[in-house]
Order: structure tokens, then sequence, then C-alpha cells
């Protein structure tokens, strides 16, 4: 419990955090390379979402989160090669901590997205379908 305690001290010690040219730590290395593996797999899986559906409030909803399931594995894979390289200032640990919470932050958006725009979206695609039914289409000749 005291090594705990003192690992936390550790961690929120800015010369630790900003440590230019740290060690490559191996022992979160494999936890991280499987979570961006994991939102590598989702983003792919969100691509061919986003090709399949035709609609346009499904599709909006499927760009975000291509968009930032993407970003978030590559920048994601790339810091870590930065790390276990020990390139000079890229592998510095605030930045991976930073991109971390970045993604957590850019995640919780489309969450809000999807419980207030999202809902407001749907709305106003269905009364514009609703309007275009009464419109005459131009004739084939």
């Amino acid at each position: 419990m005291n090594d705990l305690l003192i690992r936390i001290k550790l961690f929120f010690n800015p010369g630790y955090l900003f440590l230019a040219y740290p060690s490559p730590d191996v022992t979160l290395m494999p936890y991280l390379l499987i979570f961006f593996g994991i939102l590598l797999i989702l983003a792919i899986v969100s691509s061919v979402a986003l090709k399949k559906n035709r609609k346009k409030p499904v599709k909006a909803l499927w760009r975000h989160l291509a968009t930032w399931l993407w970003w978030s594995s590559i920048i994601g894979f790339l810091l870590l090669f930065f790390r276990y390289e020990g390139v000079y200032f890229l592998s510095m640990r605030f930045i991976l901590l930073a991109w971390i919470l970045a993604i957590i932050i850019w995640g919780s958006w489309i969450l809000v997205y999807y419980k207030k725009g999202y809902q407001k979206f749907l709305a106003e695609y269905a009364k514009q379908k609703d309007k275009e039914k009464y419109i005459p289409r131009k004739s084939r000749n």
C-alpha cells in the first residue's frame, strides 16, 4: 500500500511527467497496444458501416465515430512508437497522458452530440422527408 502511494506521488510529479527522454515503459505497453488496437478495429468497422448506410442522419453519426476512432488509434500508435524508440520530446509521458485525455473528451463530445444534437437532426430529417412527398418531381422525358 505504501508503494502505491509513492508511485501515485511520483506520477503527479512534474519532473516525472515532463521528462524529455523517459525510458520505454514496457509494463504498460502491451495494455496500451491492446487498447489502441481495439480502437483501430472499431475504426475499420465504423468505416464499413459508414459506407453501407445511405440515410443522412445515421451516416453523420457513423462519420463522427469513424473520424474519432481513426485519429485516436493512429496517433496513439505513433505515440507508443515514439515512446518505444525513445524519441526526444515526443516520448514524454505527458503527451501520451494528454492524448488519452483528449480521446476521452472527444468521445464524450460525440456522446453529448448523440444525446442532444443527433435527436434534433433526426427530427428535422424526418420533417424534410415528409415535405418531399408533396414536392412534384421532374419528369423523365
